[in-house]
């Protein structure tokens, strides 16, 4: 595995751990990592599932650490944004398999719960990793107020009129899906389908707004950015719908 040396976490793993966990799992960083975890966490990902308690989480960072070596991967984390209870950290995987390089977008939220437990939810595309996906992190159940930028696009796509999508966009708006492929306005009702979501959780600081909601029986994660207009500009989909 390469390691990025300005990247590499201090041995005490400051900062918040949805900023660190990839980091110093690249970094091999397993044991401090597991100590910041705490006993009451718990870890959700579509590649390996949920797991809770202390044997779990280490088997569980185990075998991510034994998958991001065998694709000899590089971790770089780009944007992070906090909310109320929960923090979302975006970031790219560049895979090596068969001589190929693969970017993958991933993300990891964490949602603060009470006497310090936290629960960590990871988003990505598990088809890039060659993984077969498991089921990602289910509903919670809970409710949450989108702004208005965002949340047109959402009703948007519940509507299914690509002519109101796209004018909830930018002239050179796009969307990101989970694979890393971008996709114009006029084409993100197309990549993403007519779909209703139910909004459970928001991370957002005005600019950026990331949006856990449901669909059906599992969660997805978009992150939007927001344009000088008051329209979105980038739509960051993390969830292979």
């Amino acid at each position: 595995m390469r390691h990025v040396e300005e990247d590499r976490p201090p041995s005490s793993l400051r900062g918040r751990l949805c900023e660190v966990f990839f980091s110093a799992l690249v970094a091999e960083m397993t044991e401090p990592l597991l100590r910041r975890l705490g006993n009451k966490a718990t870890v959700d990902d579509p590649v390996f599932g949920p797991t809770a308690g202390p044997e779990s989480l280490h088997g569980r960072l185990a075998a991510w650490l034994g998958l991001l070596n065998e694709h000899d991967s590089q971790y770089e984390r780009t944007t992070t944004v906090v909310g109320a209870d929960r923090d979302v950290t975006e970031g790219l995987f560049e895979l090596r398999a068969d001589g190929h390089h693969t970017m993958v977008p991933v993300a990891v939220l964490m949602e603060r719960k009470r006497e310090r437990e936290v629960a960590l939810r990871i988003y990505l595309g598990a088809s890039a990793l060659g993984t077969k996906a498991a089921k990602g992190p289910k509903p919670t159940a809970q409710e949450a107020v989108v702004p208005s930028f965002a949340g047109e696009v959402l009703d948007a796509l519940a509507s299914g009129n690509a002519s109101r999508v796209a004018a909830a966009f930018e002239q050179d708006g796009s969307l990101r899906d989970a694979a890393g492929v971008e996709h114009g306005r006029d084409a993100i009702l197309r990549a993403i389908g007519q779909r209703t979501f139910h909004v459970e959780g928001v991370a957002d600081d005005g600019r950026t707004c990331a949006v856990e909601a449901s669909l059906g029986d599992r969660l997805a994660l978009f992150v939007f950015q927001r344009g000088d207009s008051g329209l979105v500009r980038s739509l960051r989909l993390y969830s292979e719908l």
